[in-house]
């Protein structure tokens, strides 16, 4: 009986050492740029972070007003260059997932994965998830959970949150906006780069919605004004953040 019981013990400690190594290792994500303040949410309080420092899979951060951060995973070949006033989640447990998007505004740059590996690489926001292969794009959350997308190089895949609608295929140099509990809607165009994203500069830029324009819109690309939306043409802008 001694040794049976013995033997059942081995038993569960190994199945449990298996399992804890079966457990898929947490993402690190490097910090590579601060400006004024990054800080990740701890059991103990606010931990600020600095260059050099790096934060996980399942944390929880945000930047302080007129701040901004830059954080590398160097295993998914990404970057993410965060503004002013932004709260994110580094996802973990969801499969692609790679950040959350609570509020705020980040621009999202994605390089060629390894040898050519093909993997989802997913941002989600509370109202859109954005996937990509390769490409940089600007993301905008606002107050009521509203999305905006602003893709400046490669394809941006964008679909609402709760499955309403299809998948709307974002290519370079258009934008759409996601309203929360609504289908996407229709690609714009805008004029914004990706340095006029860094710099703060937003274009406030209505997608027609789905079936046709907006009532008195002069056309994509412009304000429901009527006003040309670019640098140019005297769109309308704000600054980020």
């Amino acid at each position: 009986m001694r040794s049976g019981g013995l033997a059942l013990l081995a038993a569960v400690a190994a199945l449990g050492a298996a399992a804890v190594a079966e457990e898929p290792a947490r993402l690190r994500y490097e910090v590579v740029a601060v400006k004024r303040t990054l800080v990740v949410d701890a059991a103990d309080g606010e931990r600020p972070l600095a260059v050099g420092d790096h934060a996980l899979a399942g944390d929880t951060l945000h930047t302080g007003a007129r701040s901004s951060a830059e954080l590398a995973v160097p295993e998914r070949a990404a970057l993410f260059k965060v503004a002013a006033k932004t709260r994110f989640r580094l996802a973990h447990g969801q499969p692609g997932v790679l950040l959350e998007l609570g509020r705020g505004s980040l621009r999202a740059i994605f390089g060629p994965l390894a040898d050519g590996e093909e993997q989802e690489r997913l941002l989600t926001t509370p109202s859109a998830v954005l996937a990509v292969r390769g490409t940089d794009y600007g993301v905008e959350v606002a107050r009521d959970g509203d999305t905006s997308v602003v893709v400046f190089a490669g394809t941006v895949e964008v679909r609402d949150v709760g499955g309403l609608g299809e998948a709307v295929a974002v290519p370079a140099g258009q934008m759409l906006r996601v309203r929360h509990g609504r289908p996407a809607g229709e690609p714009a165009p805008h004029a914004l780069s990706g340095a006029d994203w860094d710099r703060g500069r937003r274009q406030r830029v209505e997608a027609p919605p789905q079936g046709g324009m907006q009532s008195g819109s002069g056309g994509p690309g412009q304000t429901s004004g009527g006003r040309q939306g670019s640098r140019q043409g005297g769109g309308s802008k704000r600054p980020g953040g």
